[in-house]
């Protein structure tokens, strides 16, 4: 009796230590994937340090349970074609993000390994190619963001496949041939504009904007009637004899005259008074839920690797600076923001564009405070990255003038300054991007939280 519980308990501490090992030993596989990719690529070299034997800390990596399950490197200006033998090892991966960068070929059919991802952001970048078919056996996948490529070839039925997938954006690339009448019942984002599409717009696609069609050729709701069809009820084909048309008498057409006249005056008063009540306005409501092409938060899935805080999730969930930026003069000012026109951050110093006003939509923030001059926010961006944004308020100067002053601003080098990183300007909207410093205001460091103003003293 005595021998066999020996064995059975050298048998139970054997299983215990080969389990180890196997755990190390994925996690050096996840380390060796992500140097073998920093290896392959042109571009800006990663700062990750080789030495370690954990990659859990380098920039852009994050470990769940001993592996690599988010690998975010969004515009580190990456170059080249993703290798094939790197995602066959990141198996647990479930965001990969590398937006943004410059990365070119057709996409490693070893990301088919990847059988958990939840989370596929690769949008501009140069890949070309047919969107591979690999993709659609990723049960997991809800957000897939392509947009701003070089793909061609059709739109695949295999999207249909996909079950939990809410967001599809495929917009400025070289796709052609019809929208199939995908099910995809789960999705609340999708765009394909500036594609080369013809073709019918399938029903379940038309509860989506225009500008998610535009730049194609296709028709039907949201865009113009197809070909063939007619807005108008059709006709009965019933043509009455002519004995049976009555013409109007004269007090019939008297009495349609003075009620066209009446009803005509009405309208103009009440123009009137609204336009009078416009032009007592001094600043216009924002719709943010009119902001379009955001990688939304879905509740219930939201990306592993997000920041998460109390503060934000239940609140303010878009920076609001650049929501108003990108809402407050309509769909034209968003279009052109999206579009990359004029409307865009302008960045100051030789440090890089590290983000965009896009960046900035999805962002966490928090009311910092309110001064004279507007309000600030603390904007907490999807890389990690926190920043505090200065919205103006009542600043009436030309666009020529208030880029003189800002640029005098940002050109100010001094270490007790917070330096001005960027800026964006429109007719109703100036927003100031700065450094975001932890440790509170100027106010609160000299004073502490608890100081009273003297005036409230007295």
């Amino acid at each position: 009796m005595q021998t066999r519980n020996l064995f059975f308990h050298v048998l139970l501490l054997f299983h215990v230590f080969l389990l180890f090992p196997v755990s190390k030993s994925d996690l050096s596989a996840d380390r060796a994937a992500l140097l073998d990719l920093r290896q392959s690529l042109g571009g800006r070299t990663l700062l990750w340090n080789a030495t370690a034997t954990s990659p859990c800390n380098w920039a852009g990596v994050t470990c769940e349970q001993g592996r690599v399950v988010v690998l975010r490197l969004p515009g580190v200006a990456l170059s080249g074609e993703l290798p094939t033998g790197i995602f066959s090892n990141l198996t647990q991966l479930r965001t990969l993000s590398l937006r943004l960068n410059a990365l070119t070929g057709q996409l490693p059919s070893d990301l088919a390994s990847c059988t958990g991802l939840r989370n596929l952001y690769l949008h501009g970048n140069h890949f070309s190619g047919e969107i591979p078919e690999f993709l659609f056996g990723m049960k997991d996948l809800v957000r897939v963001n392509l947009a701003s490529n070089n793909f061609t070839g059709e739109i695949s039925v295999g999207f249909d496949k996909l079950p939990r997938l809410k967001t599809l954006y495929l917009e400025n690339n070289g796709l052609s041939g019809s929208i199939p009448a995908l099910k995809v019942p789960k999705v609340i984002q999708f765009n394909v504009s500036n594609n080369m599409l013809n073709g019918p717009i399938p029903e379940r696609f038309q509860r989506f904007d225009s500008s998610s069609f535009s730049g194609n050729s296709l028709c039907g709701r949201p865009l113009e009637v197809c070909a063939g069809e007619s807005a108008n009820v059709p006709s009965t084909g019933i043509v009455e004899p002519e004995n049976k048309k009555k013409k109007l008498s004269g007090g019939a057409i008297a009495g349609l005259v003075i009620g066209s006249v009446v009803g005509l005056i009405f309208i103009l008063l009440i123009l009137f008074f609204l336009c009078q009540k416009k032009g007592n306005k001094k600043s216009r409501s924002i719709d943010i839920a009119s902001i379009k092409h955001q990688e939304l938060e879905i509740p219930g899935e939201k990306p592993i690797g997000e920041v998460e805080n109390g503060g934000y999730g239940n609140g303010f969930s878009v920076a609001a600076a650049a929501a108003a930026a990108m809402t407050v003069n309509g769909k034209g000012e968003a279009a052109a923001a999206a579009n990359g026109g004029a409307k865009k951050l302008v960045f100051f110093g030789n440090g890089g564009r590290v983000f965009d006003l896009e960046d900035l939509l999805r962002a966490s923030a928090e009311v910092l405070g309110k001064g004279t001059f507007g309000t600030a926010y603390k904007a907490v961006l999807e890389m990690g990255t926190v920043v505090a944004v200065k919205r103006l308020k009542d600043v009436t100067i030309s666009d020529k003038e208030f880029r003189e002053k800002i640029e005098g601003v940002g050109s100010m080098d001094n270490e007790n300054l917070v330096p001005l990183r960027a800026y964006y300007y429109s007719r109703d909207e100036k927003l100031l991007v700065y450094d975001y410093m932890a440790m509170g205001s100027l106010s609160a460091l000299l004073h502490g939280e608890g100081f009273l103003p003297l005036s409230l003293l007295l």
